[in-house]
């Protein structure tokens, strides 16, 4: 999202970016003649904090927010960009001291107490609040109704046009198989040990049917991805299905992994808006997945695609064992599949949402005037 906020604003503003360590992404942008800055916020590990954890990183944030003051002040920031819940607590710090606007883009579903907590008492001071999803607004929400006089939903958008060619339904040639296909980073809340959960449950005459694709891998410096990664390959022997699946690891060419696939299967247990169904979508693929979030108002139940519990492995497995037995059914779902996207997910609609409270907030209420070269901080 970073990245379609830099693609809208690049020819008004000079951005500056704060990652909270090197990576591709900044030396990517430093390419780009983007300056990307290293502030020492450090790393944060998915799932159960603890005490010191917590600490630490308290204090790092205080040291952060001193130090992008300083940057704000030194190189005139006209606007504070605080690309999600981490970053929060140190953007809005600087913004305050500076006496700068804060824009906060929300694009995940905040569960646990102590995060909504946090996040509630920050967005509190940040000027504007953007959320990629209904879902992930009503989740701040929640916490506080007050804050919707400052939060607009603008949906993460696809980055990308796909000029490949859909084959007609009627053209597609017959298979004796259905490739199920799983896109995203390979971490528990993606929900791939549901779906091998639900492989179990099937009839033999299905299972035979099933070929597997699985895209993306394990956040490298996360250990808990790399042990949920390890531990899902085991299982996937356990369960007979290690010549059924192919792990692709990060993949760049996603055209090529997706004209694979009859079907995507996004069993998430939480999920503010799935990139990866929209990608399929536009693919005309249709989607098997989680009813959590934001996935919801993307997909529509026996339209473009099959909605379960989330959580539930025998859901899932009946409606994968409907989907693979139903010939009717796949090309009901094929052909919802293929309608095209709302316009809501387009990068039309986002570009002109977001340069709009960009301008508002730098004091430009004007969309189309052009605005003087001053900085956007993007605190990431």
């Amino acid at each position: 999202m970073l990245e379609a906020v830099l693609s809208s604003i690049k020819d008004d503003f000079d951005p500056v970016i704060a990652f909270p360590d090197k990576g591709p992404f900044s030396t990517a942008l430093q390419k780009r003649h983007i300056e990307a800055l290293t502030f020492p916020l450090g790393k944060y590990p998915p799932g159960k904090k603890s005490y010191s954890d917590m600490m630490v990183f308290a204090l790092r944030t205080l040291l952060c927010a001193a130090k992008l003051a300083r940057i704000i002040r030194r190189k005139r920031i006209s606007l504070v960009y605080i690309n999600g819940p981490r970053c929060l607590p140190a953007g809005v710090m600087a913004a305050w001291l500076t006496g700068r606007p804060a824009l906060f883009h929300l694009h995940l579903i905040l569960t646990r107490k102590s995060e909504i907590f946090v996040t509630m008492l920050c967005a509190r001071h940040a000027t504007k609040i953007v959320a990629c999803s209904e879902a992930a607004a009503e989740s701040l929400l929640n916490a506080d109704r007050r804050l919707v006089s400052k939060l607009d939903v603008f949906y993460s958008p696809l980055l990308k046009e796909f000029r490949g060619v859909r084959i007609p339904i009627e053209h597609l040639p017959p298979s004796d198989h259905i490739t199920i296909g799983i896109v995203g980073r390979i971490t528990e809340v993606k929900g791939h040990r549901v779906l091998f959960d639900a492989l179990t449950k099937l009839d033999p005459e299905v299972r035979n049917k099933i070929r597997i694709i699985i895209v993306g891998a394990p956040a490298q410096d996360c250990l808990e991805d790399l042990r949920y990664a390890r531990d899902l390959e085991q299982y996937g022997m356990e369960i007979g299905f290690q010549e059924k699946i192919s792990w692709t690891g990060f993949c760049e060419d996603l055209d090529r992994c997706y004209a694979m696939m009859d079907v995507l299967v996004q069993p998430s247990l939480s999920e503010a808006l799935s990139l990866s169904i929209l990608e399929a979508l536009q693919r005309g693929i249709p989607i098997i997945a989680s009813r959590t979030g934001g996935i919801p108002e993307i997909v529509r139940h026996e339209f473009n695609g099959l909605l379960c519990t989330t959580g539930d492995d025998n859901e899932l497995a009946r409606q994968v064992e409907r989907f693979v037995k139903d010939p009717s059914l796949r090309e009901r779902l094929r052909l919802g599949a293929q309608t095209r996207l709302n316009d809501r997910f387009s990068l039309t609609t986002f570009k002109r949402n977001i340069r709009r409270v960009v301008y508002r907030l730098c004091g430009d209420d004007s969309n189309e005037a052009a605005a003087a070269h001053e900085g956007l901080s993007a605190w990431k």
